[in-house]
């Protein structure tokens, strides 16, 4: 199914995507909220809805919907923000600017959620990206980007220990990029993947998700906000012999930059084709 959001009504739309139809309207009108955005996991099937603040700024809690009834469970207790669910769908990771707060819940296999633990940051979070553990099995850590800072974040979140990542420089400004609050994405390279990708003003960093640092940058790539990982897809365009000059050269000088073990290796090559077909 999918859910959509209308901007100022207390509702959610669920559609039928196998078949593109209208399944039914779940309205929030009495608990008053407008969502602003949604997370789900399929423990215990629940959509977590951060709520619009209300007419005098304050923040209200989440609500816990049930994916099987559509039926409002109730508040996420005092717990606010956009929420992200970890991949495995054991881990709500709850972003709360406002505040500075990101708050943690670990959601047991029979859908049990778990009381937040907090995490306290001034960096204005912009985005959050997961990543499985290296170093443990059947974990996942979290990487968050930086609105107004030049450090990233990296949580563990079965320990929840906080690492920064310096030196990422200043993030394209707010106010040039109206579409959403996300002026500074953090993308990871897919299930299999340790690198990631985070933009800033005028270039793109590489992150190593295995040892939890900046890689390298990749310079003169202006407003880079939107990074799609297509190693799977430039490998197929490679073999049929579809790359263009510009895209050669930027895999060949870019190779040691982004881990790849040799040149125009394709497998760990970022959105380059999407950034330099223009």
């Amino acid at each position: 199914f999918g859910i959509i959001l209308h901007k100022n009504e207390p509702a959610l739309h669920k559609i039928d995507l196998e078949t593109t139809s209208y399944v039914k309207n779940i309205s929030l009108q009495q608990y008053d909220c407008i969502p602003q955005s949604l997370a789900y996991t399929h423990l215990g099937g629940y959509y977590f809805v951060n709520c619009r603040p209300d007419s005098t700024g304050a923040v209200r809690p989440q609500l816990i919907i049930d994916s099987v009834t559509d039926s409002v469970i109730g508040p996420n207790g005092d717990v606010s923000g956009t929420p992200y669910v970890s991949p495995d769908g054991h881990y709500l990771v709850s972003v709360d600017d406002r505040d500075g707060l990101m708050r943690l819940q670990h959601v047991s296999v029979r859908g049990e959620i778990g009381q937040p633990f907090d995490i306290h940051t001034n960096l204005h979070l912009s985005d959050l990206a997961f990543m499985p553990s290296f170093t443990e099995a059947n974990q996942y850590n979290v990487f968050g980007s930086s609105g107004r800072q030049t450090d990233a974040l990296f949580v563990e979140l079965s320990t929840g220990s906080v690492k920064m990542i310096k030196s990422l420089k200043q993030p394209t400004p707010a106010a040039q990029w109206p579409w959403n609050r996300q002026n500074r994405v953090m993308t990871g390279s897919g299930l299999f993947g340790q690198y990631l990708m985070t933009p800033s003003q005028s270039s793109l960093f590489i992150l190593d998700g295995r040892l939890d640092k900046l890689n390298c940058e990749i310079t003169d790539v202006p407003l880079g906000n939107t990074v799609v990982w297509v190693g799977e897809a430039f490998q197929e365009m490679k073999r049929q012999q579809r790359l263009t000059p510009a895209q050669y050269r930027f895999c060949d000088s870019h190779s040691q930059c982004l881990g790849l073990t040799h040149r125009c290796d394709p497998r760990f090559l970022t959105g380059a084709t999407q950034i330099l077909s223009e």
